[in-house]
């Protein structure tokens, strides 16, 4: 590659003759300065041009990215879906706490729903007590007997009466006694003894009752706590009073009862 010129080798001719930059080395004095200027101003050209397009890729780069034709770097980790967290294994701490949970709610409906067993101190609202008067002016249509309507003491709550017709009628009115227990008035033609295992199973006769001048029968259940009962007949009637209560209170329902009957 031929010598590049410098501005003293211009300036002096004789120079750059000595150097061997200016003339040929055959003795011929024709000098070659256009040619070697032309070579070095396209040199630095091209060097000015590399300069140019480095600055440039330099400046059009983004902060924080690799630049072109860089070593990559490893790929971020996605983030997680909920969903594979949710599929992790469930354990055994977990499925105690979900069944709990579900045994709390279930025994909360259950109890605004049902109650709490008997509660002995609970009230009949107004609006679901019992016409029974009305209920026996509809039944004496078609009954064979006197319909009783008892005229009960204070603390006797009627919740329900009912007239089955056919060929064992039966007038039947379900109170709550003062002392909250369940007490079921049933009138009929004849206490018979499959009237008696019917109402009482397993009962068995133990004596008799006075009630109200009237020798009434009194049933038994079976098992300790089990049902009693008392039986009584008048003017081609029967009514047999039964629940969990003590006798006491079975007379009580029994004497307004039998009174109804007679008129």
């Amino acid at each position: 590659m031929p010598s590049v010129p410098t501005p003293d080798d211009a300036r002096d001719p004789s120079a750059r003759s000595a150097s061997g930059t200016g003339v040929e080395d055959d003795g011929s004095t024709r000098p070659r300065t256009t040619r070697g200027v032309s070579e070095t101003d396209r040199v630095q050209r091209a060097a000015s041009e590399v300069r140019d397009a480095t600055a440039a890729g330099t400046s059009e780069a983004t902060p924080g990215e690799p630049s072109e034709g860089a070593p990559a770097g490893p790929p971020a980790p996605a983030p997680r879906s909920p969903y594979a967290k949710m599929s992790q294994p469930t354990t055994v701490r977990n499925v105690v706490w979900a069944l709990s949970l579900t045994m709390v709610v279930v025994i909360v409906v259950a109890i605004l729903f049902f109650g709490v067993g008997r509660d002995l101190q609970r009230e009949i609202p107004e609006n679901s007590r019992v016409d029974v008067t009305a209920s026996a002016e509809r039944a004496q249509d078609v009954a064979p007997f006197t319909v009783a309507v008892p005229e009960v003491d204070e603390g006797w709550e009627a919740t329900g009466a009912r007239y089955q017709d056919g060929e064992d009628p039966r007038w039947t009115i379900r109170y709550s006694a003062p002392s909250r227990g369940l007490v079921t008035m049933t009138e009929t033609t004849a206490v018979t003894p499959a009237l008696v295992q019917d109402l009482l199973p397993g009962a068995h006769s133990q004596g008799t009752v006075d009630v109200a001048g009237t020798a009434c029968a009194v049933y038994v259940g079976e098992g300790e706590g089990a049902s009693r009962g008392i039986a009584c007949s008048a003017d081609g009637a029967a009514i047999l009073v039964h629940g969990d209560v003590e006798q006491e209170e079975l007379v009580e329902l029994a004497t307004p009862a039998l009174e109804a009957v007679r008129g």
